[in-house]
């Protein structure tokens, strides 16, 4: 039985393909570089990918970095700027302003609000943990967010980004199971 163990430990492992350490220690929270891909697994399964999204393209634009992110039936356009990152469209909706994901300078206790026709998020930055998952250990920022919908309480999401990889674990209020980076493929600078 231990040997068993062992084996499926030493497969896993290999299979979860961990951040390379250098990337740790690069400032973005959010690495917008053509191809760095994320795959996500539900926490507790790590065999079954539920989420996989890539960067497909970049371009600078006005002063800012424009990229495009493909994931499970969405493409987003995140702007990266001299505030943070923010999503600005998606599939065919551009926003009228934009959804910042994360901020730079961003510390405990800050806070900003994205509402949208009534559809309003709350975000607010809680303090910088260490967060195991299956690509690795990460020291990650950990954000709460409130969804509101014409003001009735819709959910509370945890999320947590490590610099230099991005977004490495989701919480979910509503029932639905965690989901954690399996792996983090680097692209092009």
């Amino acid at each position: 039985m231990r040997l068993f163990a062992a084996a499926l430990l030493a497969t896993t492992a290999v299979v979860a393909a961990p951040v390379p350490k250098t990337l740790k220690k690069t400032g973005a929270f959010m690495p917008l570089d053509v191809g760095n891909k994320w795959e996500y697994v539900e926490a507790g399964s790590p065999d079954t990918v539920v989420d996989t999204r890539e960067i497909t393209a970049v371009e600078q634009k006005d002063g800012a970095t424009f990229a495009t992110q493909k994931l499970t039936g969405i493409v987003q356009v995140f702007r990266s700027d001299a505030t943070g990152v923010a999503v600005v469209r998606s599939n065919d909706r551009d926003y009228a302003h934009p959804r910042y994901i994360v901020k730079n300078g961003m510390k405990a206790g800050d806070e900003w609000i994205w509402d949208a026709d009534g559809y309003t998020e709350r975000r607010a930055v809680g303090v910088t943990e260490k967060v195991t998952v299956p690509a690795g250990e990460f020291e990650a920022v950990k954000l709460t967010y409130r969804t509101e919908q014409n003001g009735a309480v819709g959910s509370d999401i945890v999320v947590w980004y490590a610099a230099g990889v991005g977004l490495v674990r989701i919480d979910y209020s509503n029932g639905r199971t965690s989901h954690v980076l399996k792996a983090f493929t680097a692209g092009k600078k």
